[in-house]
């Protein structure tokens, strides 16, 4: 190991752990993200089946309810 970081120019080492800094930091963002739609569209999914009430801020469909369960939902 020794003899490959002296051989190796500095800059490259250095250029290499900057490489992979940033692709951790992308790895690690891009599950962030897939969490988060995964969580939107089971928050979703809830509204819809008329369990939880949808906030203002989501785009979910207004669930369908008939007439009997708006009277349970109120």
């Amino acid at each position: 190991m020794r003899k490959i970081v002296g051989i190796v120019p500095k800059q490259v080492l250095w250029g290499l752990l900057g490489g992979m800094l940033m692709a951790g930091y992308g790895w690690v963002g891009q599950s962030d993200y897939e969490n988060e739609v995964t969580n939107a569209e089971w928050y979703c999914q809830m509204v819809q089946d008329g369990l939880w009430p949808p906030k203002p801020g989501m785009s979910c469909p207004a669930p369908d309810l008939s007439p009997s369960e708006r009277l349970v939902s109120l």
